[in-house]
């Protein structure tokens, strides 16, 4: 083996560590949450259609008030009066089954919104899988949620990104001792390196 040859691999050794190092700072900095934000619910909008709807049902327009309600429950799956509209109008309309929906999903909106997105996404994904005797009508509805606490987790996550400190006391001091050790394991490899080839050209 060579003295140059032997030179190149300590020098490729050298490169490693180096690379190591950026690889060790880059691992502290944080990532923002990834994936869309749909648009499609809106607590406004709901409210919107829920004026709507009432105006409708005042009127003795039952068949629009319906409409309108179901439009303010989609905009806010977690609208409990959305939910108390429809199982009025729908009771007024002789509609059992839409009428046991909306009691149904209106009894437990606030206490699914209370919990973690996570969590009350999955209990809507068992919902839907397995919906209850009697409310197959759940199921589309255990869809619109799912994907309703999904965004919610994912805005909750963006929130939490936007309002951290930029850079916390782990991410702005624990690269240095990474530096550091890469930065004397480089040092020391290239003294080493260029003392045995020095000793080798001899």
């Amino acid at each position: 083996m060579t003295p140059c040859f032997r030179w190149s691999r300590r020098c490729g050794g050298l490169v490693l560590i180096l690379a190591l190092a950026v690889a060790g700072c880059a691992a502290f900095e944080p990532v923002a949450p990834e994936g869309p934000v749909s648009g499609t619910f809106d607590a406004a909008q709901s409210q919107a259609a829920l004026a709507t709807g009432e105006a409708a049902e005042a009127s003795g327009d039952l068949e629009s008030a319906f409409e309108a309600y179901r439009q303010a429950a989609r905009w806010w799956p977690v609208s409990r009066p959305a939910w108390q509209a429809l199982a009025r109008v729908s009771a007024a309309q002789g509609d059992a089954e839409s009428e046991r929906l909306a009691l149904f999903l209106e009894e437990r909106v606030e206490d699914y919104d209370a919990l973690h997105p996570r969590q009350a996404r999955l209990a809507f994904v068992g919902a839907g899988a397995h919906p209850p005797a009697g409310l197959d009508g759940l199921v589309p509805w255990a869809e619109v949620m799912v994907a309703f606490f999904e965004e919610k987790d994912l805005s909750a996550q963006r929130a939490a990104f936007a309002g951290r400190d930029p850079r916390s006391r782990l991410e702005r001091y624990a690269i240095y001792p990474v530096a550091v050790g890469s930065l004397g394991g480089a040092v020391y490899s290239l003294g080493t390196a260029a003392s045995s080839f020095a000793s080798e050209a001899e």
